[in-house]
């Protein structure tokens, strides 16, 4: 369990998840659950979410709790998880008022765009329903192409790709027709710094070739 000194976590951002009493759970009023969801889960489906942005910050990261009793708790999410609620009278510090606003710029834009690919790669990983699915093995491989294009983060790419490997492993034998015609996409992803996930995609494909013939 990581221990987080809440004095070095930056103001911003800071994440909102509202629960109402139906069991509607919403980060920054995105839902995550639907009504009808026992509130306990809802909470925790919450911090989830929250926890994969603190995982694209590579950071802990600020979160308000809003109830159904009207009261709002103050708390920072780490990534492995770990939650840490802030001592009363203690809430999120205000961070100061920029100087003056600046216009919009593309890169932000472009930056916002690929940080949305990168989220809903984690989604699709973190789902116990499509996590290993041959349809996420093709939308990871395709993320990541889209990632190397745009010269998005290193980090952020390397590990939708190393996701992109991994998810093809484990369902090429149940869909070898669709791992057929992501391999040579996936050598394409892990050319040049993945020898061991390389020689995996090459033996798999040679022997099927093998067995076709």
């Amino acid at each position: 369990m990581t221990t987080t000194s809440t004095d070095t976590i930056p103001l911003t951002p800071v994440y909102t998840i509202t629960i109402a009493s139906n069991g509607a759970a919403m980060v920054d009023g995105e839902d995550v659950t639907a009504p009808g969801t026992d509130h306990q889960a809802a909470r925790l489906a919450a911090l989830a979410e929250v926890r994969i942005k603190a995982a694209l910050h590579g950071r802990p990261v600020r979160a308000t709790v809003k109830d159904t009793d009207g009261t709002a708790l103050p708390l920072v999410v780490d990534i492995d998880g770990t939650t840490t609620t802030l001592a009363h009278p203690h809430p999120h510090p205000t961070p100061p008022a920029p100087a003056a606003p600046s216009p919009p710029a593309a890169v932000p834009a472009a930056k916002e765009a690929l940080g949305a690919l990168t989220v809903a790669a984690w989604r699709a990983i973190s789902d116990p329903d499509t996590a290993h699915t041959s349809e996420t093995a093709d939308f990871l491989t395709e993320t990541a192409e889209q990632l190397v294009a745009a010269g998005a983060d290193r980090t952020d790419t390397l590990r939708v790709i190393r996701n992109a490997h991994t998810v093809w492993h484990h369902t090429r034998d149940d869909d070898p027709e669709t791992a057929r015609e992501l391999a040579p996409r996936l050598l394409g992803l892990l050319e040049g710094g993945h020898p061991r996930r390389t020689a995996d995609v090459i033996e798999w494909s040679t022997a099927l070739s093998h067995a076709s013939a």
